[in-house]
């Protein structure tokens, strides 16, 4: 009986542990003015990224530009957030500033 609970558990944390990603199309970045705070404000590149039928803004606090044009990205959204994954595995978080739905 502890053997079935033990792989219960196992099996339940593991798939919460597997996250689902879009492939996703960086469109555009470009170097805007945003804050985090309400006392600082400073450039960073903000790059527009459609994930299915609708184009995000999305930013964070490094001044590195890291992703290009026409790149092919992971991510999937969390609330406020959008994750990256980069070359490594590693997911990156970047803010969310605005979306727009893909006019047809």
């Amino acid at each position: 009986m502890r053997h079935r609970l033990a792989l219960v558990l196992l099996v339940g944390s593991l798939s919460a542990l597997a996250q689902n990603y879009d492939t996703c199309t960086v469109l555009k970045w470009e170097t805007k003015t945003y804050s985090q705070s309400a006392h600082i404000t400073r450039n960073h590149p903000v790059y527009s990224v459609r994930v299915g039928e609708t184009i995000y803004q999305i930013g964070r606090r490094s001044t590195d530009v890291e992703m290009s044009t026409g790149q092919q990205i992971k991510c999937r959204i969390d609330k406020d957030h959008m994750l990256v994954v980069n070359q490594k595995g590693k997911e990156t978080k970047y803010d969310i500033l605005g979306s727009e739905a893909v006019s047809k």
